[in-house]
């Protein structure tokens, strides 16, 4: 049976993540200068879709890199997408005003636009485009961040539609900060010990996942992920996995010194309790709860007099020895 501070331990704290989509926009899609170079040379080798592939790969890297825009659109116009290679060009011309290659790029769009004009066919891209703009906008505002006909479900549609402009990359950090600021209200009421549902905190972690996958410039959100899903497994009784998911936390930001308790708590919980003592004693020596913990450790094989009275002394002698 457990001693009853072996349960403070536990009353000492409260225990208190949608699928994860690929990232769409910003370093985590890839190296940008990589990419170019990688449709560059696709691009020499005439090899062009796969050039286009890199070059568009790279748009959504960097957004606001706009030499990328001008041989994505040389390599729409190679593979004969006129009306994707026209849009790409205006996208260039429109944001490159003195440059050197501006001009040459005019006359390379205006070939674009009568080749595309002697076709026939009505261009509905740009305006598809628009329409799924306003739906992202509209979503946004409506804080209908993730899941159907939701801010993260558009940008999708738009990436996969071959959407390629600077906005792209403002659209996705403004959607970013909305999932962390939705996310860190979750975030702070668990670390309050207040108890949100498991369902609360997994949506909680999606949607810092969805700020990385955005483009988020802090990394701390993959941390705060993954240890809220620690404690949405500790609350459903399963610590053996949430011991690994507080590991993960504590990796990713090792400054935070309640990811590595939570890990021992998991420990605890899932009967390494020696473990749990050894993980605090290294991580968090001068912790209260490191002192409670060996305290009730000690208690429970009955050798706990001399540990219950430093322990107790030293709360109550801020300087003692």
């Amino acid at each position: 049976m457990r001693s009853s501070l072996a349960l403070l331990v536990l009353a000492a704290v409260a225990l208190p993540s949608l699928a994860r989509a690929d990232p769409l926009v910003g370093p985590s899609v890839g190296n940008a200068d990589l990419l170019v170079a990688e449709g560059t040379r696709f691009y020499n080798e005439k090899a062009f879709d796969k050039s286009r592939d890199s070059f568009l790969k790279a748009t959504r890297v960097a957004p606001a890199t706009i030499p990328t825009y001008l041989a994505l659109a040389r390599t729409y116009f190679a593979l004969k997408d006129l009306e994707r290679a026209c849009q790409v060009y205006r996208v260039f011309v429109k944001n490159s005003p003195g440059t050197p290659d501006r001009d040459k790029a005019q006359g390379e769009l205006e070939l674009c636009e009568r080749q595309l004009a002697d076709t026939g066919v009505a261009p509905q891209l740009s305006q598809n485009y628009v329409s799924l703009k306003a739906s992202f906008f509209s979503a946004l505002d409506k804080g209908v961040l993730g899941g159907p006909a939701s801010a993260d479900e558009v940008l999708h549609s738009l990436v996969g539609a071959g959407y390629a402009a600077p906005d792209l990359g403002d659209m996705a950090l403004k959607l970013a900060h909305a999932a962390e600021a939705a996310a860190e209200n979750t975030f702070q009421l668990a670390r309050s010990r207040q108890r949100p549902l498991p369902a609360e905190m997994r949506k909680a972690g999606a949607l810092y996942q969805l700020a990385l996958d955005c483009g988020a410039p802090v990394a701390k959100q993959a941390a705060r992920a993954a240890f809220l899903e620690g404690l949405s497994l500790l609350v459903e009784n399963k610590a053996p996995q949430a011991v690994a998911q507080f590991e993960d936390a504590s990796k990713r930001d090792p400054g935070d010194t309640e990811m590595r308790f939570y890990r021992a708590l998991a420990k605890y919980t899932a009967g390494d309790k020696n473990g749990a003592l050894k993980a605090l004693e290294a991580d968090l020596p001068n912790d209260p709860r490191t002192g409670i913990l060996r305290v009730a450790l000690a208690m429970e094989v009955q050798v706990g007099a001399p540990e219950l009275e430093k322990f107790l002394f030293a709360r109550r002698f801020k300087n003692a020895p």
